[in-house]
C-alpha cells in the first residue's frame, strides 16, 4: 500500500464512521487489510505525526517525507501490533524513529562532507607546500649557480666536474692536468668558499 495524499481524502461514509468508530477499531479493520480504515487514521493522526517530525527536523519538506514514511512504516508494520501500547503511542514512536533516521543520514551526511572539505583543503596545503619547495629549490639553484659563477675559475670548475659531473679526483686530475691532492685542496677551498657566500647571501636577502 503506498501512502499518500489519497488519504487525506474523505472516503463515501468516512465521517459519520470516524465520528462512530475508535482507533482500536479502525487499527483492527486496517490489520485485515482495510485501507478505509487506515485512511482515517491518518486523517486523526497525521497532525501530529507532522509536528513530531518536524519539531525534530526543523524543516517542513523533510517532516513531509518523514511523515508519510511513518505512516507507510506504520502500514507495513500493522500485522505486528498487539495493542500492547495504544495506537497513537506506536504510532508516534515510529514517527520518532523515522525522524530520528532521518537525522542520522544528515549527520552522516555532514561527517561525509566534512571529511571530503578536510581533505580537499589537505591536498591545496599540500599543493601550496609542494609549490613553495619548488619555487624554493629554485631559488636555492638560482642562488649557488651565481655564487659559482662568482667564484674563481680553478674552484668553479673543481665543483663542476665533481658535482655536476660526478668525476672521480682521479678523473678530475687527468682533466685539469693537475695532482689529486690539489685537486683535493681546491675541493675544499671552493665548498668552503661557496658555504661562506651563500650564507652571506641569504643573510643578506630582503
Amino acid at each position: 500500500m503506498q501512502v499518500s495524499h489519497n488519504l487525506e481524502v474523505s472516503l463515501p461514509g468516512a465521517v459519520s464512521w470516524q465520528a462512530e468508530q475508535d482507533d482500536t477499531q479502525l487499527v483492527k479493520a486496517s490489520q485485515q487489510g482495510d485501507q478505509d480504515a487506515f485512511a482515517l487514521l491518518v486523517q486523526r493522526h497525521q497532525r501530529r505525526v507532522f509536528n513530531i517530525s518536524l519539531r525534530m527536523l526543523q524543516d517542513y519538506e523533510e517532516a513531509s517525507e518523514v511523515t508519510q514514511e511513518a505512516f507507510l512504516a506504520a502500514w507495513q508494520g500493522l500485522p505486528s501490533f498487539r495493542g500492547e501500547a495504544r495506537f497513537a503511542t506506536w504510532l508516534y514512536r515510529i514517527a520518532y524513529h523515522c525522524s530520528l533516521r532521518q537525522l542520522e543520514q544528515h549527520k552522516r551526511g555532514r561527517a561525509l562532507q566534512a571529511a571530503i572539505q578536510e581533505e580537499q583543503i589537505r591536498e591545496e596545503v599540500n599543493k601550496e607546500r609542494q609549490v613553495e619547495a619548488i619555487l624554493e629549490l629554485r631559488d636555492w639553484q638560482i642562488m649557488v649557480r651565481k655564487q659559482m659563477e662568482n667564484l674563481p675559475a680553478r674552484y668553479r670548475m673543481v665543483l663542476i666536474l665533481r658535482y655536476l659531473q660526478e668525476m672521480t679526483y682521479e678523473e678530475m686530475a687527468g682533466a685539469l692536468a693537475i695532482p689529486v691532492g690539489t685537486i683535493k685542496t681546491h675541493l675544499f677551498r671552493a665548498r668552503h668558499l661557496l658555504k661562506e657566500r651563500l650564507h652571506n647571501a641569504f643573510s643578506n636577502a630582503p
